[in-house]
Formats: structure tokens, C-alpha cells, sequence
């Protein structure tokens, strides 16, 4: 269960509060994969010679997967391939692996990206990415939050504790987390059922604002603000029972604030990346726990443009890395080689400084989703990719 600004709890870093808006068309019209949501910032045109677009494409902007077939995608209307005033919500539904999409009433939300009139005004109740915990239940946020839970046939407007935006959700074993800006950032629990959100007890952080990482499994949640702190200290974790039954406890990481990449493979089975900012590209420091981040190990280093805003692991061992804004890499022996797959990341899109979104949903299926398209899916875990227009 897995959204693009959040599918395992990725980071962004709070800098990245606005969403760059990129031309939909690439080599292949709409290709795949969060976390998202939080981006950069405004720009109306195609890049140069960026080949043009077909007009009933519509530009997605995050994808959530219940199941390796089925998926619900958030998009945007598009003018000349591109992001304006008039773009307005949309969301599709595909219930074979992302190959076909069919639309969905959308939440009755503005988008939340920055204006494309250079205003930088962010509509309160806008919305930047969706999250599924299941078939029925959904929620589309940031900074608003809006709920389903018919399948999306219907949705309302949920309000946050003191009008806060939503900046990451997350879902695991009927629960959902969401963590809540600004002064102080804290993380709220709902069943997935309905929206009943209360705070999580010790999941504040009292500090920046920053966009959190979240990642939940098997009942157990996990919480990073990664510019908290001093640059010349760790950064802490917080961890605890997803259903915010009990407190949660502080543990530090083997990161300074900048970049970091979180996620549980089990409850107690943690993969993280960590990069400072400021240097391209930024050495990326890949870690494991098997003990909730009672201790970490290093496995790899990277050398990403910006950092990892994805580190994940399918059942079968595969881990995935996909940068803030390029660099998906694969690795089938435990980080010991990567590889490229250079179909999605020399495209345009790409390569043209638009966000990056990744998942693998199951050992076999997967997708990468540049800011505005294209989507590309795998079902060869990775070996292949195929762009699929989403209209």
C-alpha cells in the first residue's frame, strides 16, 4: 500500500515546498513510479525540444497501489503539456498493473501546487498526492486532506487539528498515519476505516517544519524530520505502535539533516539513506537494521545528483533507490552492484529536472513516475520498462 510521496515513507526536504511543473510529454508520452508530495517550483512551457505532447494526456503527479493490479492515480489537467491556472484535479483507476486507466470522481479539491502565475500562492485545501490503504479507503492531501471510503465515489473534506497542512501519509495493517506541519510537526493515527485522527503520543518534534519521512509495517510506525537538529548531530527517529497505543521513543540515525530515505521492510526490518546537501552529486550512504534502528550497518555508497528520495526492498531481496530528481537504481545482491535503467532515466522528463516518484509494489511489478509523467511500469522487476499514456 503504497503512495508516491510517501510509499514507504521517503523524504523531501523542506525547501521543496512548491511543485515543479514540467511538461507532460517525454520520449514516450505518460509513463510510472512516494512520497511525496512537497516539490519546486513554477514553470509553464516544454523544455527545449522536448518533443510535444498529446493533448488528452493528462499529467499525473502521484500514484497509490493496494495490490500489484490495482492502483489509483491523481493528475492534473494539462494546457500545451503543460501545468496553468486552469489545471484542475483528476483521478484514475487502473485494475491491471497500471497498463489501462479509467476515471474516478476526483476529490473536489484545487491542486496544491505552487500558482503557475508565479503568485507561489498554495490553495489551503489543495492537493499534491493520494494515498490508498485499501479498495476502499483513500485519502488525496497537501496541503488539504480529503477522504474517500467508497472507492472514491465520493469524497469530504476531513479537517486538521489547527487548520495544519498534511505533508506525509502513510498505511500498514488497517492503520494510517499522517504528520502535520508546521510549528511543531506531528504525526496523527486513524483506523483506515474512517477518519477518527488523534495525535500520536512522543510524535512531535517540536522543530522545523520540515517534511517528515513516515513508513509503517505490521503496526509499528516510524517517524524522521530530517533538518531537525544541529548540522553537526544526528538526526533522531521516532518509532512506536502505529495506532499511537503507546508513546513513541527516540532513536538517533546515522544521518546529519539533509537528505534521508526511510523504510520498513518488516516491523523491525529497516532500510534508510542519508546525504548532505549542497554538492552534486551528493554521496548517499545506504544503511540496514534488523533490530527498529537499534543499530545500523552500511552496506553501499551512492553517488546520487541530489540524494535518494526512495529506498525500498521487494520480497524477493531487490532493492530500489530512485533519486530526488534522477538516478533509479536497482541492486539484486544486497547493494553489492547497481544498475541503471537508462530507458526512463535518459528520457526527457527525467533528465529534465522533474520530481522522481518510485515503488516496487511486488517482487515482479514496480513503477517510476517523473513529475507530470511519464509513468513507466516493470513487470520483470526492472529489467524491462514500458511507458503507458494516462488520458
Amino acid at each position: 500500500m503504497r503512495s508516491i510521496w510517501g510509499a514507504a515513507g521517503t523524504w523531501i526536504v523542506a525547501v521543496l515546498t512548491a511543485v515543479l511543473v514540467t511538461g507532460c510529454g517525454s520520449a514516450a508520452p505518460g509513463s510510472v513510479t512516494a512520497r511525496a508530495a512537497a516539490v519546486t517550483s513554477a514553470a509553464t512551457s516544454r523544455a527545449p525540444g522536448q518533443p510535444s505532447c498529446d493533448p488528452r494526456l493528462i499529467g499525473p503527479i502521484a500514484v497509490s497501489f493496494v495490490s500489484a493490479s490495482d492502483g489509483y492515480l491523481l493528475g492534473i489537467t494539462l494546457s500545451g503539456c503543460a501545468s496553468s491556472t486552469t489545471s484542475t484535479v483528476v483521478l484514475r483507476k487502473t485494475t491491471d498493473g497500471g497498463l489501462h486507466w479509467t476515471a474516478l470522481p476526483a476529490p473536489p479539491a484545487p491542486w496544491g501546487g505552487i500558482a503557475p502565475d508565479g503568485t507561489g500562492r498554495i490553495p489551503a485545501d489543495g492537493v499534491t498526492s493520494v494515498l490508498f490503504a485499501d479498495a476502499r479507503d483513500g485519502w488525496a492531501y497537501g496541503p488539504g486532506l480529503w477522504a474517500t471510503h467508497d472507492g472514491g465515489a465520493t469524497w469530504r473534506q476531513v479537517g486538521t487539528s489547527g487548520g495544519r497542512a498534511v505533508q506525509a501519509m502513510t498505511a500498514s495493517g488497517g492503520q494510517v498515519l499522517a504528520s502535520l506541519g508546521a510549528h511543531p510537526v506531528a504525526v496523527e493515527t486513524t483506523p483506515a476505516s474512517r477518519d477518527a485522527w488523534r495525535p500520536v503520543p512522543g510524535a512531535g518534534d517540536g522543530g522545523t517544519g520540515a517534511v517528515p519521512v513516515l513508513t509503517a509495517r505490521a503496526g509499528t510506525g516510524y517517524a524522521v524530520s530530517p533538518a531537525i537538529g544541529q548540522f553537526d548531530a544526528d538526526v533522531p527517529m521516532l518509532t512506536g505502535p502505529a495506532d499511537g497505543s503507546a508513546r513513541w521513543a527516540s532513536r538517533p540515525l546515522p544521518c546529519r539533516p539533509g537528505a534521508i530515505a526511510l523504510t520498513a521492510v518488516t516491523a523491525t526490518r529497516l532500510l534508510l539513506a542519508c546525504a548532505l546537501l549542497g554538492t552534486h552529486p551528493a554521496t548517499t550512504y545506504l544503511y540496514s537494521s534488523s533490530d527498529a534502528g537499534a543499530r545500523w550497518t552500511r552496506f553501499a555508497v551512492l553517488g546520487l545528483f541530489d540524494g535518494a528520495s526512495t529506498i525500498e526492498q521487494a520480497p524477493d531481496g531487490t532493492m530500489l533507490i530512485a533519486g530526488i530528481y534522477d538516478g533509479v537504481e536497482l541492486s539484486r545482491d544486497g547493494g553489492r552492484t547497481w544498475t541503471r535503467p537508462a530507458v526512463v532515466d535518459d528520457s526527457d522528463s527525467i533528465q529534465g529536472g522533474g520530481q522522481l516518484a518510485a515503488s516496487l509494489v511486488t517482487s515482479e511489478d514496480g513503477y517510476v513516475l517523473g513529475y507530470l509523467g511519464p509513468l513507466w511500469i516493470t513487470r520483470d522487476a526492472g529489467r524491462t520498462w514500458t511507458p503507458v499514456p494516462v488520458r
